[in-house]
């Protein structure tokens, strides 16, 4: 006899192909090299960094908003950007990657 479990499979996290992973890391990296020199680049590094750092919470509800507005967006990005901007806000730890490399750029561009 068959369960209902299949019903809720999609709700199982499925395994991941490796390049599918590393693709998307060098993504996530470019997107980050890119907002973090344009954030340095136009000399908003502390506001960036507190309106990064007041929002961390709201992170994965920020990439959210992000997807839904990419109608908008993409009249100003491509939408594959605004995807990569958006796991980029929603994951942690490349949050935490881009706020060390707005510091790490504003500290090379102070000196």
């Amino acid at each position: 006899m068959e369960t209902i479990s299949h019903l809720f499979s999609f709700l199982r996290a499925h395994p991941q192909a490796q390049a599918d992973r590393a693709q998307q890391e060098v993504c996530k990296n470019q997107v980050i090299e890119r907002l973090a020199r344009g954030i340095v680049a136009r000399r908003l590094e502390a506001p960036a960094a507190l309106f990064l750092e007041l929002n961390r919470p709201l992170g994965f509800l920020l990439g959210q908003t992000a997807l839904f507005a990419r109608p908008f967006l993409s009249v100003f990005l491509p939408p594959r950007d605004i995807e990569a901007a958006a796991e980029v806000v929603a994951d942690p730890k490349a949050f935490d990657r881009l706020v060390a490399r707005i510091g790490e750029l504003s500290a090379k561009d102070s000196d």
